[in-house]
């Protein structure tokens, strides 16, 4: 993964997190409450409660008003002002601003100012109805708990098609480590989770990558980008493989893209030079910012030696299927001492590593990491 692509994010999240602060976030046990009180202005029989609190809400006399009043009680929606636009985009990528990208595409494509009089539970509905389908992921993630309940039933099963009466124990022991695992010590279980989740085509063999953006976030995917392209013939070490990844991002990737808002914002840089610092020009257009992350997520010892590690944890794996050799990106202490200053030779040698992962053509970059093209006055 680039860092010009959490560049992209960063932009999106200094915007969010302005609407944020003019804006309070109601959680799950906000939606619980409004749904209580909206059922006690609007009643429906059970199975159609029950389908509202899973946020969908099919027709019957009352689904319009409830609508509307849960969507005032959660303060998205005004009689006098119809839908609070900023307030639906703070709300709903408050923790997730990779969700930027659905919910705006919603509200392009849904919103209206009643121009067609309707009443207005009949104008709330009609509004939310369009852009709900879109979005109900988020909403679900948001406002609901039902995601972990699905997954412990995904995992139950599997569980039981795999494991035996005999070997459920172990193997519940052997998950409860998951997370030390170097290969995976329940064959083919992480198989069949990907598949259940509707991530993993077994029959094909491959991820349904498009989903994958869709549910888990664009930062995610592209973390796991290389991974997820890196085909075998085994498909249980394939899904093994990308699922860990995932997890793994899941772990590092917000790590990244926290550290680099703090660092734009600690260099006062604004969102266009973001978006020029994401074209990866020879010089960094904003002044110092590599060293800035390098420094804050350990990019180098006290010697100056890089911490492979930490590299690998902050981008995820690289396009190659095997271990890259770096070392030709760290410059000698001569060719340290010759640049402009610190900052100089760290982004040198970043631009280096995304020449080895297929990130940059070699003819753009600098003189000092073995390129074709003189380093610009």
């Amino acid at each position: 993964m680039k860092l010009y692509t959490f560049v992209l994010y960063v932009a999106v999240a200094a915007v969010s997190q302005v609407l944020a602060a003019k804006f309070q976030i109601r959680n799950h046990d906000d939606a619980v409450a409004a749904h209580e009180e909206c059922r006690e202005d609007f009643y429906v029989p059970d199975d159609i409660y029950e389908k509202f609190l899973n946020y969908e809400f099919p027709e019957h006399r009352r689904t319009k008003c409830y609508v509307k009043c849960f969507l005032e009680k959660m303060g998205l929606f005004t009689d006098r002002n119809g839908f609070n636009e900023k307030a639906i985009i703070a709300q709903f990528t408050s923790n997730n601003f990779k969700d930027l990208e659905p919910v705006r595409h919603g509200l392009e494509k849904c919103i209206d100012h009643n121009e067609a009089e309707s009443d207005t539970c009949t104008w709330a509905n009609r509004v939310f109805s369009c852009w709900l389908p879109i979005n109900r992921h988020v909403v679900r993630k948001i406002y609901t708990r039902a995601d972990l309940t699905a997954d412990a039933q995904i995992l139950e099963k599997c569980l039981h098609d795999l494991s035996s009466p005999e070997r459920i124990n172990t193997d519940l022991k052997k998950l409860e480590r998951y997370g030390e695992w170097t290969s995976e010590e329940v064959p083919c279980l992480m198989h069949c989770l990907a598949s259940a989740k509707g991530w993993f085509d077994a029959e094909a063999n491959k991820w349904h990558k498009q989903r994958l953006a869709d549910e888990l976030g664009a930062d995610i995917y592209n973390y796991c980008h290389y991974e997820l392209h890196r085909k075998s013939r085994n498909g249980c070490s394939y899904a093994y493989r990308g699922l860990r990844c995932l997890k793994q991002a899941e772990l590092h990737a917000g790590t990244s893209i926290a550290t680099l808002l703090r660092c734009t914002s600690k260099l006062n840089a604004t969102n266009v030079e973001l978006l020029q610092y994401s074209k990866l020009k020879p010089r960094e257009s904003i002044p110092c910012l590599f060293q800035c992350f390098a420094d804050a997520l350990h990019f180098y010892d006290d010697a100056g030696n890089w911490q492979l590690q930490n590299w690998q944890q902050a981008f995820g794996p690289s396009r190659q299927d095997q271990q890259t050799d770096y070392n030709g990106c760290r410059l000698s202490q001569e060719q340290r001492n010759q640049a402009a200053n610190k900052c100089a030779w760290m982004y040198d040698e970043y631009l280096c590593w995304e020449q080895h992962n297929g990130n940059l053509r070699m003819e753009t970059s600098t003189s000092t990491t073995t390129t074709t093209t003189a380093k610009p006055n």
